[in-house]
């Protein structure tokens, strides 16, 4: 068998292995060298550009940099006061207060407030200016998109009160978390859900033939919530005027509860066509709702706000 070629070929390979061995140990030594400069160079020249960068920054461009700065601080702070004022809580509503005369020197200060922000509640101070000054600084909670009464019950005076106004000195507005709260209209569907059945208003007369008023309704609670002193107002109404205004506090509404609440009144008794009832609980105050046995804070907080 004729191996010829491969051996010529094998010794091919074999002199050209020698000769790259041979010269990589002939030159190993000046390639070291010339990668130590290339280093070199590479790292000079980096540290080069860092102090040019450095000089550039804080000498060179420096107020031109400033300007910049200046410039896109000012433009934030346009696009942020424009959000915010967009997005900023819409100043509550008074309406027209009503001074209702109750016998004795004695009057009812009455008015409605209005929340037009659906994502905002407050927590409001109020006093009512009459004819004869201001009266006590009082505080109060609305609720997002809530129309509420306000009222200075049984103020004294010496002289007829003319005229009355509301007047709103101090709101803290809180922001609804949309984290917690998904939708709020679902939110008080299914939080505020009282039934208000069989209201109504009657002319009595006790044993010394002294004549009282009787105000009675039922409430329901039809949500899956017990609360602690939930609060109604009972409207006696001639027509679209009010006409007479009182309160009624429960000790507690158990979730599925009925219960059944009286009023009396005394005083001057005004001719009634209608009765209204408006109910208030403020939903974020943890401390309404009634907790189940054995839950803490906590975990009535996840219970009432679980999405």
């Amino acid at each position: 068998m004729d191996n010829g070629g491969l051996l010529l070929e094998e010794g091919k390979e074999t002199r050209r292995m020698y000769r790259l061995s041979l010269w990589w140990v002939e030159h190993r030594a000046l390639l070291r060298r010339l990668g130590y400069i290339a280093f070199i160079a590479v790292d000079a020249l980096v540290l080069l550009f860092a102090l040019y960068q450095l000089l550039d920054a804080f000498a060179l461009s420096f107020d031109q940099e400033q300007r910049v700065v200046y410039e896109m601080v000012a433009q934030g702070q346009s696009d942020l006061h424009s959000y915010t004022s967009a997005n900023k809580a819409r100043d509550l509503e008074p309406t027209e207060a009503r001074v209702i005369s109750i016998g004795k020197n004695r009057y009812d200060l009455y008015a409605t407030l209005v929340n037009p922000n659906s994502d905002w509640w407050a927590e409001i101070t109020y006093s009512f200016d009459t004819d004869l000054g201001a009266t006590e600084p009082a505080t109060e909670f609305i609720l997002p998109a809530q129309e509420k009464p306000i009222v200075e019950f049984a103020y004294e005076s010496s002289v007829p009160v003319g005229t009355a106004r509301l007047t709103i000195e101090d709101v803290i507005w809180h922001r609804v978390d949309h984290h917690l709260i998904d939708d709020w209209g679902t939110f008080v569907g299914e939080h505020l859900n009282l039934s208000i059945e069989d209201a109504q208003f009657t002319k009595e007369v006790n044993a010394n033939d002294d004549a009282y008023g009787r105000s009675s309704f039922t409430v329901t609670n039809k949500t899956a919530y017990s609360y602690y002193e939930p609060t109604f107002y009972v409207l006696l109404k001639r027509g679209s005027s009010v006409v007479g205004v009182n309160r009624a506090t429960l000790s507690e509404l158990d979730s599925g509860e009925s219960a059944d609440v009286t009023l009396n009144w005394f005083g001057t008794l005004p001719s009634v066509s209608e009765v209204a009832v408006v109910f208030e609980i403020n939903l974020f105050d943890l401390s309404v709702y009634k907790p189940l046995e054995g839950e803490n804070t906590l975990d009535t907080r996840g219970r009432v706000f679980n999405r």
